[in-house]
């Protein structure tokens, strides 16, 4: 049996509306935190929508396979659609050993379709467009990891310029849909000269609210219900995450001794605990560091968007806060700090772009460091 599904049908209509319009030719770019059902927006609503109004969707999530280049994951996506479009004849194809097949009187190259210079990839899409007589919308989720290879920001580039092919009067439109789970990461796309979608909109999604939690009051089956009070004010602590809600929904469901009054504070305590419990796992973990490891890391979280590795005010900082953690001085040059933000990569707390730019992977992380800091 699967999982019940909460439907955002006018939200998902409104973005639909917007994407498909002029306004949405430069981009849409969506940022929400991970876990707060933005996946499950764009796969159980938009894209319906989106289908419904004859698009041609394409969707690749870029956070599906982090051991592969973000740019082999937007060519895979592509090659894989056109696949599927003509699947039967592309595998006749193969079959015969022919590097190129006709598809309705068009040539297209099947194993061909990549990155390079951008131009079998803008190629690739025009084909399709033209002969489905469709406009192609390209979602990339977790779109951010684009940047964080040279092959991942050539892609960018290379819908770029199908975009501005796709876009002239002589074929059928293509947008992009593009979203993230970190605002100030995924606004690097959209911002600087050098980027291949400057300008497009973006803007944050809003949280799941008061008809989510009643219909996931509705879906509970416990003996005693939380108030929608007590669920509005555990979700918010939750960050909006339905997964933690959820967690303590089921915790409550196995709490036979809870009379009707206890049952909101024992609720808020659940989720508390839950809470606490994934913050403790987590500092667990930057207390495992090496000292500078967790220094750089908690740097980071204080920092922001400002946060400068290698500058001199930053250095004084991480030798005051890793003097704390260990007696021993602990060396701090250029050298030891590169080498503390790769290793952070390595575990997967740390995103850097190809440019450079280094931020905490999970938002929720540096939420917890700035708090244990204080």
């Amino acid at each position: 049996m699967s999982a019940a599904i909460f439907h955002r049908p006018i939200l998902a209509q409104n973005i639909a509306k917007r994407t498909l319009s002029q306004k949405g030719q430069s981009g849409v770019f969506i940022s929400a935190p991970r876990r707060t059902g933005k996946s499950t927006l764009i796969n159980e609503d938009i894209i319906p929508v989106l289908q419904a109004q004859g698009a041609e969707v394409i969707y690749v999530d870029l956070w599906s396979d982090r051991s592969r280049d973000p740019g082999d994951l937007i060519a895979q996506a592509i090659r894989e659609h056109l696949q599927k479009r003509e699947g039967a004849i592309l595998r006749w194809a193969r079959l015969g050993g022919l590097s190129k097949v006709s598809i309705a009187g068009i040539q297209l190259e099947i194993e061909k379709v990549g990155i390079g210079s951008g131009k079998t990839l803008a190629k690739a899409l025009t084909e399709l467009s033209d002969a489905t007589r469709a406009m192609i919308v390209l979602i990339v989720d977790e779109a951010q990891h684009a940047i964080t290879t040279d092959a991942g920001a050539s892609a960018l580039f290379a819908l770029k310029a199908a975009r501005d092919q796709l876009n002239g009067s002589a074929h059928h439109g293509f947008r992009l849909i593009a979203t993230g789970s970190n605002r100030d990461k995924l606004s690097l796309l959209v911002q600087g000269k050098d980027q291949a979608f400057l300008n497009a909109v973006l803007f944050d999604l809003e949280p799941l609210g008061d008809d989510y939690l009643a219909w996931e009051r509705e879906q509970y089956d416990g003996s005693l219900k939380p108030s929608l009070d007590a669920m509005r004010t555990a979700f918010t602590a939750a960050g909006h995450k339905p997964e933690s809600l959820r967690k303590a929904l089921d915790d409550l469901a196995f709490r036979f001794d809870v009379t009707a009054v206890q049952v909101d504070s024992v609720f808020l305590a659940l989720l508390d605990n839950i809470l606490a419990d994934a913050k403790q796992g987590f500092m667990r973990q930057v207390n495992a560091l090496p000292p500078l490891q967790a220094t750089v890391l908690t740097v980071m979280a204080i920092t922001g968007v400002d946060f400068a590795p290698f500058r001199p005010h930053t250095i004084e900082m991480y030798k005051e806060i890793c003097g704390t953690l260990k007696q021993a001085e602990v060396n701090i040059d250029d050298s030891s700090i590169q080498y503390a933000l790769e290793a952070l990569r390595a575990k997967a707390l740390v995103w850097k772009s190809a440019r450079g730019v280094y931020a905490i992977e999970d938002s929720q992380h540096a939420i917890w460091l700035r708090e244990n800091k204080r």
